[in-house]
């Protein structure tokens, strides 16, 4: 019996995807530095540094995955960020090592961001399921959180009693989503694409979301909703000054995985909502400000609240600038908005490490969630972008 080429895509497809993500280390990593050595401002430079490098990679790896391969794009993207790990398990104290290990975990990413998209809606678009985005890109969220469930709990249990080796073994399930990515069968390139050179797709990518005011709407409430992104690599810390032990950081890392899967797989119900846009961040940036000044285990049980209820907006945004995409640099033009969620990080994180070495680190969540009241009106006011 021959095999249903699409189920096939998919599955091969959401097999790379979640074992990409599937690594022991991000239990621990931001511990591992404070551990080894390193100052919440020192901590707060090198993620500046790794968004920075992520943003600088991330449109000529979009660019590279319209004229070359998404398929060995997403095959050799877990290659090289797994070289991180292996650098991080010898690097000591130094942080230029941390530094360049974060080089290549920003390289990798830099690989799979805008070219997984892009990939799955032009596939789909060859089997004439494009109504379907939605729902598969849920269903690749929803694996991915459990992933990091299953990889964050073990990987916490793993640093327990070895922190270092919880770096090693995060290399291995990053071959197996390199091996499942060579396995996907990708539509041959059309004419067009042979005949378009490499800078053009970099040019076709900023005209058409200059071009576009619907694009350029998208694109800024991507970057408003990355803030959480951004968020999120302070929250070991906050584990730690909420008096949470080592052993239970795994265990907070696969309850906030749990609740994001929960809510990713449930998002594309919620696609015609245009309230959705606007009433999440709202309800979110409430729990943030709690969180922020009543730190402690509720606080952390309120924090892992907030995350689950923002979990949609990432595809529902996702969606919309996929099918507002009309270029053939579909991968670019994804990365161009990656780029400007990097460009975020790289100002907003050493913001962040100066409000939390004045201030206290609570004073980040406070800030976070007043500006996410202050995002919902703006997202309110413009929403008929999202019908």
């Amino acid at each position: 019996m021959t095999p249903d080429p699409y189920k096939t895509f998919i599955r091969n497809y959401l097999l790379s995807s979640s074992l990409y993500d599937f690594v022991f280390a991000y239990a621990i990593y931001n511990l591992l530095f404070s551990l080894r050595g390193l100052s919440v401002f020192e901590i707060s430079l090198l993620l500046s540094w790794w968004a920075l490098t992520a943003m600088l990679l991330e449109v000529p790896s979009g660019a590279l995955a319209d004229r070359w391969s998404r398929r060995k794009m997403l095959a050799a993207a877990p290659l090289i960020k797994a070289a991180c790990f292996v650098i991080w398990y010898f690097s000591g104290s130094d942080i230029y090592f941390y530094g360049l290990g974060f080089l290549f975990w920003s390289a990798g990413s830099s690989m799979v961001s805008g070219t997984s998209e892009a990939l799955l809606y032009d596939e789909l678009k060859t089997f004439g399921r494009t109504e379907e985005y939605e729902q598969v890109l849920s269903r690749k969220k929803f694996y991915y959180h459990i992933s990091l469930a299953v990889s964050t709990v073990t990987g916490g249990f793993i640093a327990y009693y070895d922190i270092s080796l919880a770096l090693l073994l995060s290399a291995l399930p990053l071959l197996l989503s390199s091996y499942f990515a060579f396995r996907i069968k990708e539509t041959e390139r059309s004419q067009a694409h042979e005949e378009t050179h490499y800078i053009e797709y970099i040019k076709l990518a900023y005209r058409e979301v200059r071009s576009s005011d619907i694009l350029k709407i998208l694109f800024l409430y991507s970057l408003g909703i990355s803030v959480f992104g951004d968020l999120e690599e302070f929250d070991q810390l906050y584990y730690q000054l909420s008096g949470l032990p080592v052993y239970a950081f795994g265990i907070a890392g696969f309850l906030w995985s749990l609740l994001n899967s929960i809510g990713s797989y449930h998002a594309h119900r919620l696609k015609n909502s245009v309230k959705a846009f606007y009433v999440l961040p709202l309800v979110s940036a409430l729990l943030l400000i709690y969180t922020g000044f009543r730190p402690g285990l509720a606080g952390i049980g309120i924090l892992l609240l907030s995350y689950f209820v923002s979990s949609p907006l990432k595809i529902l945004v996702e969606s919309r600038i996929q099918r507002n995409i009309r270029s053939i640099g579909r991968a670019t033009v994804t990365s161009l908005s990656v780029f400007f969620i990097n460009l975020s990080g790289v100002l907003l994180i050493p913001v962040y490490g100066t409000v939390g070495k004045i201030w206290g680190l609570e004073s980040i969540y406070v800030a976070t969630g007043v500006f996410f009241a202050f995002f919902a009106l703006w997202a309110a006011v413009n929403g008929k972008v999202f019908e």
